[in-house]
C-alpha cells in the first residue's frame, strides 16, 4: 500500500505555491484530507522528516495530505523578505480551497509551531471551517516567538556567529521604522513580524470545532504545559471539543540533527483515525 506522492505548483494569490500531495494507494479509499501549514524558518526544514512520516501514516489510513510551502519559503515563489502574515493567510486559504475541491471527504487543517498559530487564527477568523484543527506544539504568542528569535540573534552576534552589531534593540528599531531585518539568514518583512505579534492563542476565539492538540515532552511522564491546559479549558468552555495531550519525544523542530518522535506519529494517527471514524458515523 505505497502512497501516491506528487508535487505541483498552485497559482497562488501572489505567485506559485509549492504543494507536495501524499495520497492513499489506489486500493485505499480516501477518507479525509489534511492541509499542513509549516513553521517559521529553520523549524520548517528540521521538521520535514517528521511531517513526511506523519503524512505517510495518514495516507495509509485514507488521508490525502497537502504539504504547503508558504510564499517565500521552500519551493514556492517570492523572496522570504517579501512575505507578510496576511499574505500567508491568503496562501493558506487558497490552498485550503484547492484541497477541499480535490478531496471528496472531510478536511483537516494541521499546523506546527507558528504554522499552528497561523492555522488557529485562520479558523478563529472563520475564514476556514475544517472538520478538525490539528495543532502540533503550537506557538502561543507571536510576540513571544519573535522576542525569542531576536534574543537568539543577539546571542549569535555576541558569540561571533551572527551579523556584527545585530542586537535585539537594533532589530526592533529597524522593524519599527518599517525596514526589513535579517535573522539567522532569513530576511524578514516588518509586516510579517507585526502581523504575527498581534496574534495570541489566548485571544483567538474558537468556533464549535474539534481541536486535536499534541505536544512532545522529554519529561517522565510526559505532561502538557499548564498554560496550554488553561487555554484548552477556555476553548472547551466556549464550545470547542479539545483533545489535548503530551507524548514522549524530542523537540524535533529545533534539534540540530534530524530527529523523530515516533510516539507523536502513532498517537496523532490513532487519534485522527478515531475522529474520522466518528465523523463518518455522525454523517451516516
Amino acid at each position: 500500500m505505497t502512497p501516491r506522492i506528487g508535487g505541483q505548483f498552485l497559482p497562488g494569490p501572489a505567485g506559485p505555491l509549492a504543494v507536495v500531495l501524499i495520497e492513499p494507494a489506489h486500493d485505499v479509499a480516501t477518507r479525509f484530507g489534511a492541509l499542513y501549514v509549516p513553521p517559521f524558518g529553520d523549524e520548517m526544514n528540521r521538521a520535514r522528516r517528521m511531517v513526511a512520516l506523519q503524512a505517510r501514516a495518514f495516507a495509509a489510513r485514507g488521508g490525502a495530505v497537502a504539504i504547503l510551502d508558504l510564499r517565500g519559503t521552500g519551493d514556492s515563489g517570492g523572496d522570504h523578505g517579501q512575505a507578510t502574515w496576511e499574505g500567508w493567510h491568503a496562501d493558506v486559504s487558497f490552498a485550503w480551497d484547492w484541497l477541499a475541491r480535490r478531496v471528496p471527504a472531510p478536511c483537516v487543517l494541521w499546523g506546527l509551531r507558528t504554522g499552528g498559530l497561523l492555522a488557529a487564527e485562520s479558523v478563529g477568523r472563520r475564514g476556514i471551517s475544517p472538520a478538525a484543527l490539528l495543532l502540533w506544539q503550537p506557538v502561543l504568542s507571536g510576540r513571544s516567538f519573535f522576542n525569542q528569535l531576536l534574543r537568539l540573534q543577539k546571542a549569535r552576534s555576541l558569540s561571533g556567529l551572527g551579523e556584527e552589531g545585530a542586537d535585539s534593540r537594533a532589530l526592533r528599531s529597524a522593524l519599527g521604522a518599517g525596514r526589513p531585518i535579517e535573522v539567522g539568514g532569513y530576511d524578514i518583512h516588518p509586516e510579517l513580524v507585526a502581523g504575527a505579534e498581534a496574534v495570541t492563542l489566548e485571544a483567538t476565539q474558537m468556533p464549535d470545532i474539534a481541536i486535536i492538540w499534541r505536544e512532545t515532552s522529554v519529561a517522565i511522564p510526559a505532561a502538557v504545559s499548564a498554560t496550554a491546559m488553561r487555554l484548552a479549558d477556555r476553548w472547551t468552555a466556549s464550545g470547542a471539543s479539545v483533545d489535548i495531550a503530551a507524548v514522549s519525544g524530542p523537540s524535533f523542530w529545533m534539534t540540530q540533527e534530524i530527529t523523530e518522535a515516533p510516539q507523536l506519529i502513532a498517537d496523532t494517527t490513532a487519534t485522527m483515525e478515531r475522529h474520522v471514524r466518528g465523523h463518518h458515523q455522525a454523517l451516516s
